[in-house]
């Protein structure tokens, strides 16, 4: 890379991380508020919450890399421009492409790091996060023994306990089962202990009595010297033997195994693996474009913004088209070809636009010279 383009390059690239972090912390932000609910009813860390929505980071970063690169690409351009210095690159002999370039070789980065969060990093950090919400929503021991509080690990289930007496022990019980409130049904004991076992986890109650309704107006009391409550139907949560879209990897969204597999979700998965291989290529179309519409306005500094609105158009324009053809091949995969074609020509408009204008002439160098009287 030449020197000019080395200096163009970090022009867009410097404004290219300040979008993503910026944008990433926005999005970041909204989507992470919904599992605060979780941490605190679960009784989990701050440092646990932080670990979750470092997993929440590569789905979300398939949105804001392409923004965030045509948002730098805007910006370097309108600054070039705004200081006359894309008039010195004409003066000094170079077309629209050499302006064009480094910008095609950050788009080019960019792809490659959105196909690798599309086909590694993002299926592994939605799989992780599955799996831990799983795991905090089916720690009945941190759902359920907390000292000196009224627990709802899960609905139709009410826990107290008086203290803690060991890892999975604890004095003083109390447990109510109103999942059928026509036969509510009352735990009191001395002490008990949440004993894991291939059935699942049972509670294991000591020196208590159970109270049932059996009719309105009637209850049953029985006092036990040990009792068991299964706590298997209390587990919340789903580790998801089918996984999500997002949790695939390619491979299992191209060759599912699972032969009880619908047609529609097996067509749905499949446009889903060409989605995730063709999106990077909008990359080059969030370069091109601007650098198309905005070389094209040359020293004309009032028409920038108009062209700045007409080519955000143009790329928001070229996206859609693929979002609609996504929701196309999810329903006939025969038109799977349309998800490369239709960024492929977001790319090749930008090319036929730029070396057009190029072609014809080099960035006016500025207003002509008025003739000496």
């Amino acid at each position: 890379m030449t020197r000019l383009g080395r200096y163009i390059f970090d022009e867009a690239f410097r404004p290219f991380v300040f979008f993503v972090a910026a944008l990433a912390a926005i999005v970041w932000l909204s989507q992470s508020l919904r599992y605060v609910n979780v941490i605190v009813d679960q009784g989990q860390s701050a440092g646990m919450f932080f670990y979750l929505i470092v997993l929440m980071l590569p789905s979300l970063l398939i949105f804001v890399l392409p923004a965030a690169l045509l948002f730098a690409t805007f910006y370097a351009l309108f600054r070039l421009q705004g200081d006359s210095e894309l008039v010195v690159i004409s003066a000094a002999g170079r077309s629209r492409f050499a302006v064009a370039w480094p910008l095609v070789i950050l788009a080019g980065l960019v792809a490659l790091l959105h196909l690798a969060v599309n086909l590694y990093l993002m299926p592994l950090g939605q799989r992780t996060l599955k799996d831990r919400m799983f795991e905090i929503r089916g720690d009945l021991v941190s759902n359920v023994l907390r000292e000196g509080q009224f627990t709802t690990p899960s609905d139709g289930l009410t826990v107290y306990v008086r203290e803690r007496s060991g890892t999975n022990s604890a004095k003083g019980i109390l447990v109510h089962d109103n999942r059928e409130p026509a036969k509510a049904t009352t735990y009191m004991a001395e002490a008990g202990e949440i004993v894991a076992g291939d059935a699942g986890p049972r509670f294991v109650l000591v020196n208590g009595n159970v109270q049932k309704i059996e009719a309105p107006g009637r209850i049953a009391t029985l006092q036990f010297d040990s009792y068991v409550i299964d706590l298997a139907p209390f587990q919340s949560g789903e580790r998801g033997s089918d996984r999500g879209l997002q949790e695939r990897y390619l491979g299992e969204l191209l060759n599912p195994q699972d032969p009880e597999l619908k047609p529609e979700r097996r067509r749905s998965l499949f446009a889903e693996a060409h989605e995730r291989l063709s999106s990077p290529l909008y990359s080059f179309v969030f370069v091109l474009i601007p650098a198309a519409t905005i070389l094209a306005a040359g020293s004309a500094r009032r028409s920038i913004a108009l062209r700045i609105g007409m080519a955000a158009l143009i790329a928001l324009a070229v996206r859609m088209a693929g979002l609609g053809v996504r929701g196309a091949v999810g329903n006939n995969n025969d038109l799977w070809p349309l998800l490369y074609i239709v960024p492929l020509l977001g790319i090749a408009f930008g090319i036929v636009w730029l070396s057009g204008f190029s072609s014809r002439r080099r960035i006016p160098a500025g207003p002509p010279a008025e003739a000496p009287a």
